[in-house]
């Protein structure tokens, strides 16, 4: 049994639409920067690997407070207050400036000392299109072609600068190698890009790219798959697809309620459902004592590279989650604990990528 990397999404007030009953502070509160310091700060030190950060319009459709700050900025403001923790805010590719998208992240990077990914969603609408000024897409081919070119094009504009381009020769008045910082010339169905990106190259090279169960158009540029479903069994079919089509790592998506605060899951469920019920979705569901939960999870080690809690109240949960769930997985010989110091890369035993401008001027 292998070990490997457990991160948590944060969600609101956590992945039960009535969360916000449970929690331990008033909904006003949820977005203050005391309140964002706080949460982070205890997934910091919680073991959690990794946090995916949700934009608005992917929180559950039936939540009863539905609020979210920039995924971005969010993730940044993070960074200050976290030493471990991999940061991975969900960013849709669907109309975005390709060009503004790659220093963003690239700052998020750099902020965070290479502990960041990007979670690419590809999500059209009307509203959406609208605010961009532009038409939305007639069909999800053409959305997921367009996030296959955003995604290609903020690639290569994190490399336009290679990593040895500061040279700092004070005598000479240079402070660049010219010869090593390059032009994208990125181009997609609806953009062209000529220029560099503004900052030197991320820490990581290249920020992780995730995404929700992508196919054969944007698989080949993403490293890690979140992938779904209801049961063990179609959790590990869609892992298997997602290897097949070449995604390095695979992360499996897991919603879970546990006995806490002298209450069973069943009956915390059970009073959260009669305030807003928790529909089924397409996430495999878990409930019960951290023992037990913590026995069902590891039976997936052996078949993805991580897993993504979906707790159901992050202020009840979580503390549970650091108490008594990752020691004993860590008991299990399952948990892998990121360490002081480590990119988001080395957490998920990805390769440092290699620049495609130098990659080319080798090969030349």
């Amino acid at each position: 049994m292998s070990r490997f990397p457990i991160g948590i999404d944060l969600e609101g007030e956590g992945a039960h639409p009535a969360a916000w009953r449970a929690a331990d502070h008033p909904p006003s509160s949820l977005l203050t920067p005391a309140r964002i310091t706080a949460r982070i700060a205890a997934v910091d030190a919680s073991g959690l690997a990794f946090a995916t950060v949700p934009e608005l319009d992917a929180l559950a459709p039936a939540s009863e407070v539905p609020a979210a700050l920039d995924t971005i900025e969010a993730a940044v403001f993070a960074a200050a207050s976290t030493r471990r923790v991999g940061l991975v805010p969900a960013v849709n590719a669907i109309h975005a400036e390709p060009y503004h998208l790659a220093n963003q992240l690239s700052t998020l990077d750099w902020a965070s000392r290479g502990r960041a990914g990007w979670l690419v969603r590809a999500v059209d609408s009307p509203d959406l299109a609208a605010g961009y000024g532009r038409a939305a897409h007639t069909g999800d081919d053409a959305a997921v072609r367009e996030a296959r070119d955003v995604v290609a094009a903020v690639r290569r504009l994190w490399d336009t600068w290679e990593d040895d381009i500061l040279i700092a020769d004070v005598e000479g008045d240079r402070f660049l190698d010219l010869d090593r910082w390059h032009y994208a010339d990125a181009e997609g169905e609806t953009f062209h890009i000529r220029g560099p990106g503004l900052l030197p190259r991320p820490p990581q090279g290249q920020l992780v790219v995730w995404a929700d169960e992508p196919d054969e158009v944007l698989a080949p540029l993403v490293d890690v798959a979140v992938v779904g479903g209801r049961s063990v069994d179609a959790v590990l079919a869609r892992s298997r697809r997602a290897a097949g089509l070449g995604v390095p790592r695979r992360v499996a998506a897991v919603e879970i309620v546990l006995d806490a605060r002298g209450e069973s899951a069943a009956e915390r469920l059970d009073a959260l459902d009669r305030a807003a019920p928790w529909r089924v979705g397409d996430r495999l569901r878990l409930s019960g004592s951290a023992a037990r939960i913590a026995e069902q999870l590891a039976g997936l080690a052996t078949h993805v590279d991580g897993l993504r809690l979906h707790p159901a109240v992050l202020d009840v949960d979580l503390p549970v989650v650091a108490d008594e769930l990752l020691p004993r997985l860590d008991a299990l010989g399952v948990l892998r604990t990121p360490l002081d110091g480590e990119t988001l890369r080395d957490q998920l035993g990805l390769p440092r990528p290699t620049n495609v401008f130098e990659l080319a001027r080798e090969n030349s």
